[in-house]
């Protein structure tokens, strides 16, 4: 019976023998010979075979087979500026002394030099805070140019806009929509960033083809979740963070600690997946690993150590131990050699005296200049494609793969669903009370056509109060929030920032309103305003316009401030300012404050709610009976000698002091106050979104 098990394998092994990835080899055959775990190996044959089937399939139409993309860098120095504050107190003690307040000087790297060619698996490796992470930020282009020298190019020419949609950068932080399931995330990715000539059709059968090729089909419809709600685990968060990327089938791909928090089997997994394709389809595979396995290492075609943001070692992968043996240091021959390279580098001794090896190597020719030419294929005489093709610029004719309207279209529907996935996984307060007003009025049935006026002002102002501090506290965190995710999709140059700038707003605006009609249809009825049909579609439109001004309000304080706390913060100081000089609380501001009520928007939808219910003929109020009022509270029919049997209702507002502008005029400042303050908060979150890429 063993020997019949041991010929099927050898005869699963020839069928699938050039399809098969690194990690079943005659070592791993041999590991399972009359063992109970045959299963899993014919399983991961299939799955080998399978995988290699679909890198094949798309490698006629890959963007990276037809146009290889070679990355040189050398002489790459980058540094920051950081405060040097000195108290005043220090200043007296050296006064005598060279120390004073400024910019001091840190260098991240230097002097670090190395290539990457089409079809090979470039590893950075060393110690945590050496510079690793730096220079993949730098390689992508998502540092800016401030504190930065050196050259990198992509086929000899310097990176551009346009040649940036052909780098594809997964960060070690899986960033993502955590109410989106792994196929609606990866399908939006595909619609905004694949070719424009493509069909929904093929883009999502692309889709399907990159999920069954990293083994996501079975959590496909499974949210992505985040640290408070469940979803996939972390081997498939990293997955779909890498599928994201392949999707877009780039020229070069930057990995940043991909196999981080997997076990040994899943990084070997995917590690091959990434082999293949850069075998496969002529792509550039650059990443940051810190401690790979053995099989892990055995994949990389080249490697480069750092330590101290300086160069160890730059060449092909199986010359480094080679290398560390002749500078004295000689690995176990069963020993992992990414495993002794860190246990080098991490005593301080020995990691110096090979940056100084390294630096002593590289005398000549500090900017590593010769180095690159000498490993990069691209200017190599035994190269076989043209001369031209390697020299050709890597570029797109159009800046964005996705129109405007599709962008708009797109993110439109990105947004929606995530906010209203959001809304209902969580219980809503804001139903919650309109709900027990519900039940308030039916079972207490309170009389409320004995409401006084004072009952009824107070009503419209904190009616509309009430929703500004709701839809404030909403939209203020709306970009905050969505700034690391924002900043990754602009950096891959998937969409403009004014489509997904409207396309916020047009997705947030139907639950906004939602919310302040739901609970302004049975409050206005029941609270006995004016019974008058059109007077109350007035009512409810000043009170969603009230909302809207209010929600751009907040896209203002954090677009502008982009910080969580700083921002809520700012716009509850704004509020508060805003209520007190209303014209509820205080009535008559002091002299030098009189000009806040001009720029208190509540100021304008309080008059506004107060005009829709007074300025009317049919707003006519019964004055009170002796006794119906309490006792030292005084009418407003109290006015003279006479007293009035009817009091109408424009008196109720020049009695507040709110008629100094008619009801048009307050609309038409409201409304401004509406678009003014969402165009400037565009401004600024284009302004702030450079800043930050500086």
């Amino acid at each position: 019976m063993e020997q019949i098990k041991n010929d099927q394998i050898v005869t699963a092994t020839d069928s699938c023998s050039s399809s098969m990835s690194p990690t079943i080899n005659e070592k791993t055959l041999k590991k399972f010979e009359g063992s109970d775990d045959i299963n899993d190996l014919s399983i991961q044959i299939e799955r080998s075979a399978k995988r290699t089937e679909l890198i094949q399939s798309t490698e006629k139409g890959s963007t990276s087979a037809k146009n290889p993309a070679y990355v040189e860098w050398y002489g790459i120095n980058y540094s920051i500026s950081e405060d040097h504050n000195v108290s005043w107190w220090n200043k007296i003690k050296n006064s005598d002394s060279k120390l004073e307040s400024g910019k001091h000087v840190r260098k991240i790297i230097e002097n670090i030099h190395g290539c990457a060619n089409p079809g090979e698996v470039l590893a950075i490796i060393g110690p945590s805070g050496c510079g690793k992470t730096t220079l993949l930020n730098l390689l992508g282009d998502h540092v800016g140019s401030k504190g930065v020298q050196g050259t990198i190019t992509l086929n000899g020419h310097k990176i551009t806009k346009n040649s940036k949609r052909f780098v594809a950068y997964c960060t070690q932080d899986d960033i993502f929509f955590s109410h989106l399931t792994v196929k609606e995330t990866l399908s939006y990715t595909a619609r905004l960033r694949l070719p424009r000539e493509m069909s929904r059709r093929d883009k999502l059968k692309q889709v399907e083809n990159t999920m069954a090729l990293l083994n996501l089909t079975k959590c496909a419809n499974t949210i992505i979740g985040d640290h408070i709600t469940r979803g996939v685990s972390g081997g498939e968060r990293k997955r779909v963070n890498i599928a994201s990327e392949l999707l877009t089938d780039p020229s070069v791909i930057l990995l940043d600690e991909p196999t981080s928090g997997l076990d040994s089997s899943l990084a070997l997994e995917i590690t091959t997946i990434l082999k293949e394709f850069a075998v496969k389809q002529k792509k550039t595979i650059i990443m940051v690993i810190h401690q790979p396995s053995s099989q892990v290492f055995e994949s990389f075609d080249k490697l480069m150590l750092m330590a101290d943001g300086h160069m160890v070692y730059f060449g092909e992968r199986a010359g480094v131990v080679d290398y560390l043996a002749d500078q004295g240091y000689k690995c176990h021959p069963n020993f992992n050699p990414a495993d002794y390279i860190l246990e080098l580098l991490n005593d301080n001794t020995i990691k110096q005296k090979l940056i100084n090896a390294y630096t002593h190597k590289t005398r000549d020719d500090p900017t590593g200049k010769q180095i690159v030419e000498k490993y990069s294929r691209r200017t190599r005489a035994d190269n076989q494609l043209n001369n031209t093709i390697l020299n050709a610029p890597v570029t797109s004719e159009r800046r964005w793969e996705a129109t405007f309207l599709q962008q708009l279209s797109i993110l439109t529907e990105r947004t929606f669903k995530q906010n209203i996935k959001i809304s209902l996984s969580k219980v809503n307060i804001s139903h919650t009370i309109v709900l027990t007003i519900y039940c308030i009025l039916i079972w207490l049935q309170i009389p409320f056509s004995e409401t006084s006026i004072n009952d009824r002002i107070g009503s419209m102002f904190f009616g509309s109060v009430v929703w500004s501090f709701y839809v404030l506290s909403e939209s203020v965190l709306s970009f905050p929030l969505d700034l690391v995710m924002l900043s990754k999709e602009r950096q891959s140059r998937s969409y403009r920032l004014l489509s997904y700038y409207l396309s916020k707003q047009i997705a947030e605006l139907p639950l906004v309103l939602f919310n302040p009609t739901l609970f302004t249809i049975p409050v206005y009825w029941a609270s006995n305003l004016l019974p008058d049909f059109g007077r109350f579609v007035a009512y409810l439109v000043v009170t969603l316009l009230n909302a809207l001004t209010t929600q751009s309000f907040g896209y203002l304080f954090g677009a502008t401030i982009l910080n969580v706390q700083k921002s809520i913060i700012v716009s509850l100081v704004f509020m508060l300012v805003s209520m007190l000089a209303g014209g509820f609380y205080v009535r008559h501001l002091p002299t030098g404050l009189t000009w806040l009520k001009y720029f208190s928007y509540v100021r304008y939808s309080y008059s506004l709610l107060l005009q829709t219910q007074f300025d009317s003929p049919k707003a006519q109020f019964r004055c009170a009976r002796p006794g119906e009022l309490p006792a030292g509270e005084l009418s407003m029919c109290d006015t003279g000698d006479v007293p009035m049997s009817s009091i109408p209702g424009i008196s109720i507002i020049e009695n507040l002091g709110l008629n100094e502008i008619p009801w048009y005029a307050n609309l038409i400042v409201l409304l401004g106050f509406c678009i003014v303050m969402r165009v400037l908060a565009y401004y600024s979150l284009r302004k702030n979104s450079r800043r930050n890429k500086e």
